[in-house]
């Protein structure tokens, strides 16, 4: 009689392999934790081109924490134009996890002249 329970080389292959992946992991992790430095966020904002859509410009915006620390409600300030045509839109970014990016549109008026694009960190907070 043959017994089933009885395990082949295949399934024994797939549990090592399986058990080194959690114990490189969980080894991982650790390590990180403790020797991995805990900078506060260091948020860099950057844009690319304007781009005419039907009703409106929008411009994109990427925004990145270089920091080891988790930053939450990132607002960003885009400044447009100049003088009579500047305008402004801002941005939230709900969360931003260390070392990690985030990307968004701002959009403005159709009419808006994109001459001068300035943008800045209004503030953010940390858990």
């Amino acid at each position: 009689m043959e017994d089933k329970n009885k395990k082949n080389g295949l399934e024994w292959s797939v549990l090592a392999i399986s058990g080194m992946l959690v114990f490189f992991t969980l080894g991982f992790l650790i390590y990180e934790m403790i020797y991995e430095k805990q900078t506060s966020p260091d948020i860099v904002v950057s844009h690319g081109k304007i781009e005419t859509k039907e009703n409106y410009q929008a411009l994109s915006v990427s925004v990145t924490n270089k920091g080891a620390e988790t930053a939450e409600n990132v607002r960003i300030e885009i400044i447009v134009g100049t003088g009579r045509t500047e305008e402004k839109s801002q941005m939230e970014f709900q969360y931003l996890p260390g070392r990690s990016s985030v990307k968004g549109w701002a959009t403005f008026n159709i009419d808006t002249v994109v001459d001068n694009i300035q943008i800045h960190v209004l503030g953010y907070s940390t858990p």
